[in-house]
């Protein structure tokens, strides 16, 4: 990998010539921005309490370009440009720029990259190594989706986190028997239904039709030679949708040759719409939030059982960007959960990079007053939030800590808010 990647960096330097091109911010790679360590805050367990359980649930680390689909559709309109010679230097430069691309991402296509490997043996050592009296003992209960990344996130992560707790059982169960919980936007029929063809399509097209610039796409032809807005502000959706998965899979960060900084924002700002419209309970999608409830419900009944028995200090749920985003809707995190219509705001309230990054993930951290780790069942239980490694208050206007009870009230009163969707049969 090192060194096709070495390759690619030293071809771009060969075909770029002498010009200088300056990185894009990372955070406008949106959904694909690798976990950002330097965001995160301390540790913080008040005094005169002691860790007795944790829920940990998290999205899949860092990975390559999900399929060949992400190249495919503009690789082959740049080929059939350069079939009838009206391809820009610029469109050559990128047509070889692709190609380089996919021989990457040969063999590799959405899997867990060495940037995503290192991300979750670092979050899985943060925390076997911070509750080391919690850990030295007992059953760490994980479940993942079907998807090969999100296993190994799992198993990196576990691996870590059993390092220096030598005596914590590690119980682990991934496939389509989790989907219900973890793979819910597809499971159930009217969310997935909604997620495909939904009011979201409409509104969508038209933000990027008024936002973004077609110019990126249009600089790979000749001038005069391609004229369709609507084709070309398609292609540089897909141009974003390449170039924002490169810092994820060790290759070179994209750049100021085939993006202005605010061109590349405004692909952003579209990309961050189109996740809030598809996967999170807003005003046009009465679905997602029922779906995702059923996670939330099991969430609360691992916790109470093992608060209960004592004897599994940890359980993980190990998904997607689409499994965290509107559980966090549901909980009513701050940050995570919005409802407008005036989309050209969402970007001032709801940030995915900031939501749901690679490597994302929401701790649970249950406390006990007193300085005994197993206790009996007994005395009154307090949760501590924190989000991508930040503590924060587990609903607004709610102190950092909340009693439990009080935590899984009102979060019950929300799920009771839904109704059922439809299951599908996958």
């Amino acid at each position: 990998m090192r060194k096709l990647a070495f390759t690619l960096i030293l071809l771009l330097g060969f075909i770029s010539g002498s010009a200088t091109f300056t990185p894009l911010p990372p955070e406008l790679d949106g959904s694909m921005m690798p976990y950002d360590f330097e965001a995160e805050d301390s540790l913080l367990i008040p005094e005169g309490y002691t860790p007795v359980h944790i829920s940990y649930v998290a999205r899949h680390g860092a990975r390559y370009l999900s399929s060949p689909k992400k190249t495919e559709k503009i690789e082959r309109a740049l080929e059939k440009g350069a079939s009838e010679g009206i391809l820009s230097v610029e469109g050559e430069k990128f047509l070889a720029f692709l190609k380089e691309i996919t021989a990457v991402s040969k063999g590799r296509w959405g899997l867990l990259s060495e940037v995503g490997i290192a991300e979750q043996r670092r979050l899985g050592s943060f925390i076997g190594n911070s509750f080391p009296e919690l850990l030295k003992r007992g059953k760490a209960v994980s479940i993942s989706t079907f998807v090969p990344r999100v296993i190994m996130t799992m198993y990196e992560f576990n691996h870590s986190l059993e390092i220096p707790n030598h005596q914590l059982e590690l119980f682990t169960s991934s496939g389509h028997q989790n989907d219900s919980l973890l793979y819910c936007f597809a499971t159930f029929r009217d969310y997935s239904g909604f997620r495909e063809s939904g009011a979201w399509v409409n509104i969508y097209d038209s933000y990027v039709g008024t936002h973004v610039s077609p110019l990126p796409a249009g600089r790979l032809f000749k001038p005069g030679t391609e004229n369709d807005t609507k084709r070309l502000l398609d292609l540089t959706m897909e141009m974003y949708g390449v170039l924002q998965g490169n810092r994820a899979a060790s290759l070179p960060a994209p750049t100021t040759e085939w993006f202005s900084e605010e061109e590349y924002r405004q692909c952003y700002l579209a990309s961050n719409l189109k996740h809030y419209l598809r996967n999170t309970p807003n005003l046009i999608d009465p679905w997602c939030a029922p779906a995702t409830s059923m996670l939330l419900e099991r969430i609360i009944s691992d916790a109470d059982k093992a608060l209960a028995d004592g004897d599994t200090p940890f359980n993980g749920y190990f998904g997607h960007c689409e499994t965290l985003l509107p559980l966090l809707a549901v909980m009513n995190i701050p940050g995570c959960y919005l409802r407008t219509s005036d989309y050209s705001s969402v970007e001032s309230h709801w940030r995915l990079q900031e939501i749901s990054p690679l490597g994302a993930n929401l701790q649970l951290i249950f406390l006990r007053k007193g300085n005994r780790v197993r206790t009996a069942a007994t005395g009154e239980v307090s949760v501590m939030v924190r989000l991508n490694g930040r503590h924060i208050a587990p609903y607004p206007g709610a102190p950092k800590i909340v009693t439990w009870k009080d935590l899984k009230d009102y979060w019950l009163r929300r799920i009771a808010s839904f109704s059922r969707p439809k299951a599908k049969i996958l």
